[in-house]
């Protein structure tokens, strides 16, 4: 199971001016990505590489198109259930749960085959389609005390600086509705906040987020004379992610002078559309025993953040004092390069009565990269600067293994799978892992796949960054829970 000790270093690390909504979690969301496909791909954990004829197969190695023998039209309506339990650090802090379900489609494509006459290629192949590539629905919620307050992060943003030059998104807000104030009025460059030192907060936050990735693709392959196999593919991604949070300090019990309350709302949403290029290979050394390998471009997306803050905050001091302000609508447009991946992968058939298969891929999530506008101003470059930095020490290469099984009797399948991947943090030697079932019924010109795949990690999330004061720990132990469903109809 993934180990939270190392995430919570990055898991919403905000950036130190507001306006820039780009973090190095954003990074890496996006280079992560689902196995996606058919629920017979799912159902063995995605091992399938090696063996193709299996839409889900072509999504991973497009050389697995070539190995359709007939044309086909698949599509996969699926079920996702996201539970996560969470818990603010402290001993008398109680555990919260929260659920998310989803009904949505992993896949839906059409395969061309033809076969051409006289020829060794014995096949020469068509596909398109769409895949998901990313399900980012999560709902997450906690409550507790701990030392500390949101409004440190505030003080920590508007240090130096006058009231006039505070952003319009964090700091100024604060300054705005009185959650943070100049204890001199002759010095209008210190600030200080109503949380004594050492005070222990009540506070509580629900964070939803939705959306997902999905990806159009155009893929063409080949069978030359039944012992190699090439394919290739051009993929577009489309990303589309939502983010709220709302986040309350109270003082119910009025333990802390003047300090009443305080709420703090962001909205985030991201849009953006990607390219690459898949390349892919099969040799059949037998036929029973088949390799491959799959190598995958670094993608390109062009991507646009919207964002807008809310906050209010109530004190005592002469008498209740209530105040509230909303930043103005922020806009961002940049691009982000994810990593390359490659793919080794092989498989074993059993005559008619199943099939053993393995693949192992490897990704360095620390070569992601931010591009800001080049004509931008100083301080977005320099931002740039930092964010890249953040990415490149605080990721590394990761390996993913996928292995899976499946046994025929007669038009029955059943199929097993496990996966497993590690960690993409320095220093850190956990990893997740993956288990599925699957079974379908396949005849002549129609068939149907179901599949069940579970996951479960944990994740530290912190819901503000400050260099020097307190900052609470919230641990989140995520179980994902998705079926999948295909039809798949030959012609």
């Amino acid at each position: 199971m993934k180990m939270w000790k190392s995430l919570w270093i990055l898991c919403l690390m905000l950036p130190s001016l507001a306006g820039w909504t780009q973090t190095a979690t954003d990074a890496l969301r996006y280079s992560m990505l689902d196995l996606g496909g058919s629920a017979r791909t799912l159902g063995v954990s995605g091992s399938l590489e090696a063996l193709g004829a299996d839409f889900g197969a072509m999504t991973l190695n497009p050389a697995g198109l070539a190995a359709f023998r007939r044309s086909e039209f698949t599509f996969s309506p699926a079920l996702f259930f996201s539970t996560t339990t969470s818990q603010l650090s402290g001993a008398d802090n109680a555990v919260y749960e929260r659920q998310r379900t989803h009904f949505g489609f992993e896949q839906a494509g059409f395969v061309f085959a033809s076969r051409p006459y006289a020829s060794r290629w014995k096949t020469v192949n068509f596909g398109i389609g769409v895949v998901r590539r990313g399900n980012y629905r999560q709902r997450f919620y906690y409550e507790g005390r701990s030392e500390g307050s949101y409004t440190d992060r505030f003080v920590e943003l508007a240090d130096g600086l006058t009231p006039d030059q505070l952003d319009g998104f964090e700091a100024g807000l604060a300054y705005e509705v009185g959650a943070i104030f100049n204890p001199d009025p002759n010095d209008e460059t210190t600030y200080i906040n109503d949380i004594p030192a050492g005070t222990l907060v009540p506070k509580r936050q629900q964070v939803t987020t939705g959306g997902g990735m999905s990806e159009m693709f155009f893929s063409f392959a080949g069978n030359y004379d039944e012992k190699l196999l090439i394919g290739a593919t051009v993929g577009v991604p489309f990303i589309f992610y939502t983010e709220t949070k709302l986040y309350e300090e109270e003082d119910v019990n009025d333990e802390i002078p003047t300090f009443d309350r305080f709420e703090f709302e962001e909205r985030l949403t991201t849009r953006g559309t990607g390219v690459n290029l898949r390349l892919g290979l099969i040799y059949r050394a037998s036929q029973a025993a088949r390799f491959g390998f799959a190598f995958q471009t670094p993608t390109l997306f062009a991507l646009e953040d919207s964002y807008k803050t809310r906050m209010a905050y109530a004190f005592t001091l002469g008498g209740p004092n209530s105040f509230e302000g909303e930043s103005p609508d922020g806009l961002f447009e940049y691009r982000l390069r994810t990593p390359m991946r490659a793919s080794l992968s092989a498989g074993y058939l059993f005559d008619k009565t199943g099939f053993v298969s393995a693949a192992v891929e490897w990704v360095d999530y620390a070569t992601a990269t931010f591009e800001f506008n080049r004509t931008s101003n100083p301080d977005d470059l320099q931002y740039e600067a930092q964010l890249n930095d953040q990415v490149s020490e605080q990721y590394t290469s990761a390996v993913n293994f996928r292995a899976g099984a499946e046994w025929a009797a007669d038009i029955f399948r059943l199929r097993g799978g496990v996966s497993l991947a590690t960690s993409p943090y320095v220093d850190d030697d956990s990893f997740t892992l993956g288990y599925s079932l699957g079974a379908g019924i396949r005849e002549r010109g129609v068939f149907v796949d179901l599949a069940w795949r579970a996951t479960a990690f944990s994740e530290g999330y912190r819901p503000y960054q400050t260099a020097v004061a307190p900052r609470s720990l919230v641990q989140n132990d995520v179980r994902n829970q998705e079926f999948i469903l295909t039809f798949g109809f030959k012609f």
